[in-house]
């Protein structure tokens, strides 16, 4: 199944005089479960451009993205199946 991704304004804070970090989430949904909910932060001056550092987010909420995915091969595989079935046999009680 795609995944449903969302990406929201959480918040933009002070941290030192002149400095601020602006957060955003990116919740993803898959099925209706929510797989991903993650904040992610940028670093901005003012007189910086505001757009142009939050599109550097792309690349870190994208790795979590494939991570995610990654992660969903491995745990569908038959392979990992195969031997969770192979344990459960071979155990004894």
């Amino acid at each position: 199944m795609a995944l449903t991704i969302e990406v929201t304004k959480v918040s933009v804070s002070e941290q030192m005089d002149k400095l601020w970090n602006i957060t955003l989430n990116l919740k993803c949904t898959e099925d209706t479960v929510e797989v991903i909910n993650q904040n992610f932060s940028v670093r901005y001056r003012p007189g910086q451009d505001a757009e142009a550092k939050v599109k550097k987010m792309l690349a870190e909420m994208q790795e979590a993205i494939d991570d995610y995915k990654g992660e969903q091969q491995i745990f569908d595989a038959i392979a990992l199946d195969t031997a969770v079935t192979w344990l459960q046999s071979n155990l004894e009680g």
